[in-house]
């Protein structure tokens, strides 16, 4: 199944989907809500015959094959059916679905936006701000600042927030389990003083990124309540489980030490993200599956054509890995595909836990919003691939 492309004009700083809304940040520091589900049907209607399904799945329903609830063979009909692979909204036919507008209240420009459990958290140098999201009323309520601590991204699992803060070093926050009482100012706590550009998530763990002073591992058992001591325990409730186990650090490993391959020589830099790790040197990048037992074993390499000097950042998804460089993008997805979008962005995102746009990869350039719908995965094992995170069945977006 080819990839497909779909264009939205305008001058955007962010985007975000979430529930079938599209919240579009705009340079000029307004905030925008459309109803992306709507403008998907419209937009899948004028096609041909037979292509409906496709579309549908390319930019609104990705998980569709994983849950078994449209046949593969069907689907890959529905493609062969389309007579195009780029699609243009122009801003004009754009805003026939707007639900929402106005000032976007938080901090502009920010760092990183997300929503969780209809909790939309903002990162910026100014703090992480959090809102309300209402789905019911497609409206954002009472923006609050839950910390000054100057955030490059804020990554929210486990019922806490996960912040990369620069110089600063790597932080998390408790988000409180009522949903009325999260907004309140909250305490950071200090996970490790290093240096951290980006964080993530694997599994209960947190994983920190920096490509200047390497990249470490803070590893969290799950502890019962009952033998939880406060006066020397930091914890984390886990939403996960029926709340009866805390998270509690255990350790912080350097991952140029843990990971079990030696060095190519030269720079390398290393990240990870939910089920594996991967080390860019040298013209190659190695996969390490990070099991929920802790252990970690290498899982494949595959060649990369860039070299690291130049990388600028990067983030992993279930379609692949992207990675940015001062000339643009380079993605290679997890069928060992390597895609070249050139030109520096403007801003870029991916999805990875969403539950319905997990194959997207949003570029903002500076006239439009492109969104790169990568279709192949489906197609991949999921055991037994080398880029790219597992598929795992989610509860959120």
């Amino acid at each position: 199944m080819q990839n497909l492309t779909l264009g939205i004009e305008g001058e955007w700083w962010d985007s975000l989907l979430y529930k079938g809304r599209l919240h579009l940040f705009g340079m000029d520091g307004s905030l925008q809500t459309f109803d992306w589900e709507r403008l998907i049907r419209d937009l899948g209607e004028q096609l041909p015959a037979g292509s409906s399904d496709a579309f549908r799945f390319a930019f609104a329903e990705s998980n569709a094959l994983y849950r078994a609830v449209i046949d593969g063979a069907d689907l890959k009909q529905s493609f062969a059916a389309l007579d195009a692979e780029r699609f243009e909204v122009s801003k004009r036919k754009l805003f026939d679905y707007l639900i929402e507008q106005g000032d976007t209240r938080f901090p502009f420009p920010h760092a990183s936006s997300t929503v969780y459990y209809d909790r939309m958290l903002v990162a910026s140098p100014e703090g992480i701000h959090g809102a309300i999201y209402d789905p019911f009323q497609d409206r954002l309520h009472g923006v609050k600042r839950l910390t000054e601590l100057p955030a490059n991204q804020a990554w929210p699992a486990y019922n806490s927030v996960a912040i990369a803060g620069g110089s600063e070093g790597l932080y998390e926050i408790d988000l409180g389990l009522a949903q009325d009482e999260w907004l309140e100012p909250r305490k950071p706590t200090l996970i490790s003083s290093r240096a951290t550009d980006a964080c993530d998530w694997m599994f209960k763990n947190i994983v920190a990124m920096s490509i200047d002073s390497g990249s470490f591992l803070a590893r969290y058992d799950s502890q019962s309540l009952e033998s939880f001591d406060p006066l020397v325990d930091e914890p984390q409730a886990e939403d996960e489980g029926g709340g009866a186990t805390l998270r509690v650090l255990s350790e912080v490993d350097d991952l140029d030490a843990i990971l079990p391959a030696p060095s190519r020589g030269g720079s390398s830099f290393v990240w990870g993200s939910q089920d594996k790790f991967y080390k860019a040197e040298s013209g190659r990048i190695t996969a390490f599956r990070f099991l929920r037992d802790g252990r970690i074993i290498r899982a494949g390499s595959v060649a990369m054509r860039h070299g690291i000097e130049a990388l600028v950042s990067v983030q992993t998804s279930l379609f692949g890995v992207v990675l940015e460089f001062d000339t643009g993008l380079l993605v290679l997805t997890s069928d060992e595909v390597a895609h070249d979008i050139p030109g520096e962005p403007v801003n870029w995102r991916v999805f990875p836990r969403s539950r319905r746009y997990e194959n997207h990869l949003h570029v903002i350039g500076d006239d439009k919003l492109t969104i790169h719908s990568f279709n192949h995965d489906a197609d991949v094992d999921q055991f037994t691939k080398v880029i790219g995170s597992k598929y795992y069945d989610r509860a959120e977006t």
